[in-house]
């Protein structure tokens, strides 16, 4: 088993999620946060990027807060759910590095796939990067997280990794095969179906970028179009 993956695996059940603090069922699973958290200290991570603002904000500012460069890079498409991460970062005694950015989801090509992509600033993925961890877990509401790995992977350092949640999901094994396609030989897929909902850890192994698959892409494209029309009345709150 991958060492990182052996030694979280071994410690998940020593951390500490507190009732008090864990906000329920839009939250990770505990055992997710668990795992997560155990899973950053075993690969001693510093810099981190996260997509879906929450409770996992929290869990990954205490792993990195011992490492005097550490940073947080958080990214959500909910104002809500970025101002509720903030506000328990703020009134918890983590004094990790921590910054917050609220991007609406927006349809975007890759290849032969459109997308929802989060719209962040041209660059600033690989500006503040490289990262030597990233957690997706979005978009919310079953939207398709393909494009988020295809975003953050070219800011991953070498021998990084990309953690998924809730890879047991429906339609998450149709984008699971299109990552293992896009990727091919430079990253290395370990689906641990047991934790929580199920979570997808991806070690970067080359700086060779995604061939976006023909494969599947039509059905990806429907699905892409039916999500943004859920938000085109407005974006969420």
């Amino acid at each position: 088993m991958n060492p990182y993956i052996a030694a979280a695996v071994a410690e998940m059940d020593k951390v500490n999620v507190s009732r008090l603090e864990h906000p329920g069922s839009w939250a990770m699973d505990p055992a997710s946060c668990r795992f997560v958290a155990a899973f950053a200290r075993a690969l001693e991570a510093r810099r981190v990027m996260e997509f879906g603002s929450g409770f996992s904000t929290l869990m990954l500012a205490r792993e990195i807060e011992p490492h005097e460069d550490n940073y947080l890079l958080s990214v959500d498409d909910s104002p809500r759910y970025s101002a509720l991460a903030k506000e328990a970062m703020e009134t918890s005694a983590c004094q990790a590095k921590v910054e917050f950015r609220v991007a609406p989801l927006r349809p975007r090509l890759y290849g032969p796939r459109l997308l929802l992509s989060y719209a962040l600033p041209k660059g600033l993925v690989g500006a503040m990067g490289p990262f030597d961890l990233a957690l997706i877990d979005a978009p919310h509401d079953s939207w398709n997280p393909e494009a988020v790995l295809y975003d953050v992977f070219p800011a991953l350092d070498l021998g990084g990794y990309a953690l998924i949640d809730d890879a047991n999901a429906p339609g998450r094994a149709a984008t699971m095969t299109a990552w293992r396609a896009a990727f091919g030989e430079a990253a290395d897929f370990i689906h641990l179906e047991g934790i929580g909902n199920g979570l997808l850890a991806i070690e970067k192994l080359s700086d060779d970028g995604p061939q976006y698959p023909f494969k599947g892409a039509l059905s990806a494209s429907a699905k892409t179009i039916a999500d943004f029309a859920r938000t085109f009345s407005g974006d969420r709150e």
